[in-house]
């Protein structure tokens, strides 16, 4: 009896210690949240961050063996240890490269030069921003960025134009279940998942709906992966080259030192090396992917005209819509 009345003298000790402490503003409340309901008539589940908190930090990590390194879920989490962790950008189906730049720790760790860039100041001021299509972008000015893309919301506007963006993948372009993030005139950073298939003009009304001043597109179908406070609520059925993370309490660790600048010489160039052209007599004139050197990656920005035998035509390329040989 005497032990069941200490147990009730403390618990009812520690609920008076909580209260007093948080009428003083000694217990600062959590700053991020989770909820699902529904957006612009889809259901969605989000995941909420107060960027203004001093707690928070936000950054992206890449698979070991970047830019070619693929790896699950769990392993992101078990080397980062965020709070909250989801899929990032698209990447090569052929050889796993991002399809945008990567920015870490205010290092450039990758340089994909397409798409829409998610750019975080070191005061955690939010940018989105379309990128100039093959062009180099000035990064100098923020500590985190993540290319993927497309836009979904620029300025308090739905603006979803993808194939401006050089998306034409049909399995990225159509409907389908997705992560997207934003960020709202409060400064909230949100996550959303939507829980069925839509649209990316869909997804952009979604994003408008609950609150984004501005909002992008990130990978979907097999790669979705949402992890949050100590909880795996989608593990993707692939492996994947890079994450978007929260971090609550502890700063993001700077893992910028693990891997060199985009442009050092441990990078593939941004022209891949020339394949050159076969002397055979059995050459035909072919249209190879410059982007993987006659791979057929999705992602290829332009073709280059060679000549190969007729037994080393590479595969048809699903970016171009066309046979690689002519």
């Amino acid at each position: 009896m005497w032990k069941l009345c200490c147990e009730g003298a403390k618990k009812m000790m520690i609920s008076v210690l909580l209260i007093t402490n948080l009428l003083l503003g000694r217990v600062q409340a959590q700053p991020d949240k989770m909820w699902t309901g529904s957006a612009a008539g889809f259901s969605v589940r989000v995941i909420s961050v107060d960027l203004k908190d001093p707690r928070v930090s936000v950054s992206v990590a890449v698979a070991k063996g970047s830019p070619y390194g693929v790896e699950p879920l769990h392993a992101f989490i078990s080397r980062t240890k965020p709070t909250i962790c989801i899929n990032g950008a698209y990447a090569s189906k052929t050889d796993f490269r991002p399809i945008g730049d990567i920015v870490i720790k205010g290092k450039l760790v990758y340089s994909g030069l397409m798409g829409t860039a998610f750019c975080i100041t070191k005061d955690k001021q939010v940018a989105v921003k379309r990128v100039i299509y093959g062009h180099a972008s000035d990064w100098s000015a923020y500590e985190t960025v993540l290319a993927c893309g497309p836009a979904l919301v620029l300025g308090g506007k739905v603006d979803v134009l993808p194939e401006f963006e050089r998306f034409s993948d049909p399995h990225v372009m159509g409907a389908t279940k997705r992560m997207g993030i934003g960020v709202t005139r409060e400064n909230h950073l949100l996550i959303v998942h939507t829980l069925s298939s839509v649209s990316f003009l869909q997804f952009g009304k979604i994003m408008l709906s609950l609150g984004c001043r501005d909002a992008m597109n990130l990978d979907a179908g097999a790669s979705l992966g949402m992890y949050y406070r100590g909880n795996t609520l989608l593990t993707p059925s692939r492996h994947i080259t890079n994450v978007f993370e929260v971090h609550v309490g502890t700063p993001a660790p700077d893992i910028s030192l693990l891997y060199p600048q985009a442009n050092s010489a441990s990078l593939p160039p941004a022209t891949p090396p020339d394949p050159g052209n076969s002397n055979a007599k059995t050459a035909v004139a072919v249209s190879l992917c410059a982007d993987s050197m006659g791979k057929a990656s999705t992602y290829c920005p332009q073709t280059v005209k060679r000549r190969l035998p007729a037994n080393k035509i590479p595969r048809p390329c699903p970016f171009h819509k066309r046979p690689s040989g002519e």
